[in-house]
Parts: structure tokens; sequence; C-alpha cells
């Protein structure tokens, strides 16, 4: 089916998608872009108030800690609950990988496991979108660690 060598991106098999394969991506798209988002909104939020901190303003940013803490949390629960949706889809649709409509010599078994091609190359690039949605999300609980701990010291206080 496919010609060049693994692993394949997502566009090169799009047409071999189905309809929940490809409404996964485009809501992992989405996801991915509010992941980001708010990324780059927790760490601006973070920089603020460190710099509240060397103004001696230590109130304002310590009431940046448990708001910068729930939207990661919610970032976390949302990356969780795509990843649940991804396993659906993609056994929903190994279910239907022994059909196979075509009339052609080749041994059944060969046109099954080329069927599997697809579901293979679907679930590695959705594990590589969630692994890079997980370092984020790790980067940014790493930032808020130290923040907090920043906010902690004696001298600060």
């Amino acid at each position: 089916m496919l010609t060049q060598n693994p692993p394949f991106p997502f566009w090169s098999v799009w047409s071999y998608f189905s309809t929940f394969e490809r409404l996964f991506f485009l809501a992992l798209g989405i996801l991915s872009i509010y992941v980001l988002f708010s990324a780059f909104v927790t760490v601006s939020r973070l920089r603020k108030a460190m710099a509240a901190i060397g103004s001696r303003r230590n109130a304002a940013a310590e009431s940046t800690i448990p708001a910068v803490r729930r939207r990661l949390a919610r970032v976390q629960g949302l990356i969780g609950t795509a990843f649940y949706f991804f396993g659906i889809v993609l056994f929903l649709s190994l279910q239907r990988a022994h059909i196979i409509v075509d009339s052609s010599r080749a041994p059944l078994g060969w046109e099954i496991l080329q069927n599997f091609e697809v579901h293979f190359i679907f679930a590695f690039n959705a594990f590589y979108v969630f692994l890079v949605l997980h370092l984020v999300a790790w980067f940014v609980a790493s930032w808020i660690d130290r923040f907090a701990a920043k906010l902690s010291l004696p001298q600060l206080q």
C-alpha cells in the first residue's frame, strides 16, 4: 500500500483513515493548540509574578499559584481524556481491519496486514503528539514548582 519507509506522517495516509480517526486528529490538533496557548499564558503569568516578587509584592505572586495549578490540572485532565478517546477510536477502527474489498490474488493474510498498517500509522502519530503534549505539561509543571519554591524562601517573606 505505502512505498516509503516508516514512520509515516499522518497526512500521507489521510485518505485511508476512517471518519472517526479524522475527527480525532482534528480534535487532537485543537487540543494541541489549547495546550500550547495555555502553556504560554501560564509561563507569562509566572514571569509577571516573579517580577512582583522582585518588587516585594508577595501577596500578588502568591495568588498566582492556585490559578496556574488549576489551569495545569485542567490541561492534564484534557490530555488524559483525549488519550482515552484515542483508545476508543483506535480499537473501534481495528475491528474493521479484517474487511477486504479487493479481488486480488494476494493472500488474505497479507491484505489484512496491509490494513493494519494504516491503524499503526494512526497510533504512532497520535502517541507522538501525546508525548509532545505531555512534555509541554511537564515543563509547565516544573516552572510552577520552581516558582512555588521561590515563594517559600525565608528571605522573601
